[in-house]
């Protein structure tokens, strides 16, 4: 519970800058993505591979499904919506690093709360090694605040994309793969604990695409941007199928038409959002790219 509860009052908080016109969406949209590509690919490898600690959020009996469930509402929820918070008011200050540290202070403070209530527990990990990861991320992205905020001038967009691909990507696998619905679970046998071999096959097919987005389509013309995204879906579609033939992707309440469409709508949302983001820099020539 102590999950929600936290997510409701940092997305509480999200909004309220949003709806004093203080955020624009694509600030909105372009800090949130760039958090959650971080903060997946330290998440994959010192909690799922290596198992340094774990999320127990007491909404689920198996430990793995829980951890799992911790994992969706830690580092795609809760820390990116405070990373928007965070950035805003790092682009304000004069000196970020004060804004930095003092979130720092505030976010260890929340994870002592967790390690005391039982939402955190460390197996091999420290309070230490999590200062040194808060502290350098935060003071790496206070100086940068002033570039995600104002898009003047944006961070390069092939970072926004490779960001936005990963984050769009990596949803529809957290939603539809374990441990939510449960429809479908990658197995290639890479790892013992079969979650960390469900995500981190997950993951990293849908990083390739990702990195074929960010690749590709901002040379390519805008008339045949379709043709690219849809040239990429089929390489998701076809690495699916593939895997399916071969034992090492198993379907519970899943079919080849909905693997499909796995990868066609993801896709489909990267190429509006290319479409977006293109519109605005248009529509905002003083912005370079």
């Amino acid at each position: 519970m102590l999950y929600v509860i936290t997510l409701v009052v940092v997305f509480v908080w999200v909004v309220v800058l949003f709806c004093k016109r203080k955020l624009s969406l694509h600030f909105i949209v372009a800090a949130y993505a760039i958090a959650v590509f971080n903060a997946d690919m330290l998440e994959v490898s010192f909690n799922l591979l290596l198992g340094l600690y774990k999320f127990p959020t007491h909404l689920r009996t198996n430990p793995i499904d829980d951890n799992e469930l911790g994992i969706i509402f830690a580092d795609t929820l809760i820390l990116p919506f405070t990373f928007i918070v965070f950035i805003y008011y790092a682009s304000k200050k004069n000196h970020p690093w004060k804004i930095a540290l003092l979130f720092v202070i505030g976010l260890l403070s929340l994870e002592l709360i967790y390690l005391k209530l039982g939402y955190l527990k460390y197996l091999n990990w420290n309070l230490a090694y999590s200062a040194t990861l808060y502290v350098t991320g935060l003071l790496f992205y206070a100086y940068l605040a002033p570039r995600i905020l104002s898009y003047n001038p944006p961070i390069p967009y092939r970072v926004r994309l490779l960001c936005f691909s990963h984050t769009i990507i990596m949803w529809v696998g957290a939603l539809f793969a374990s441990p939510l619905f449960k429809m479908y679970q990658f197995k290639p046998g890479v790892f013992k604990d079969f979650m960390a071999d469900c995500r981190f096959t997950d993951l990293l097919s849908g990083d390739v695409l990702a990195v074929l987005c960010t690749v590709f389509v901002p040379i390519v013309p805008r008339k045949l941007k379709p043709l690219v995204f849809a040239v990429i879906a089929c390489i998701g579609v076809s690495f699916a199928l593939f895997s399916y033939y071969k034992g090492w992707l198993i379907y519970h309440n899943w079919n080849h038409l909905l693997t499909v469409l796995r990868y066609i709508a993801p896709l489909a949302l990267i190429m509006l959002y290319d479409r977006w983001e293109s519109s605005y820099q248009i529509d905002n020539p003083n912005i370079v790219k």
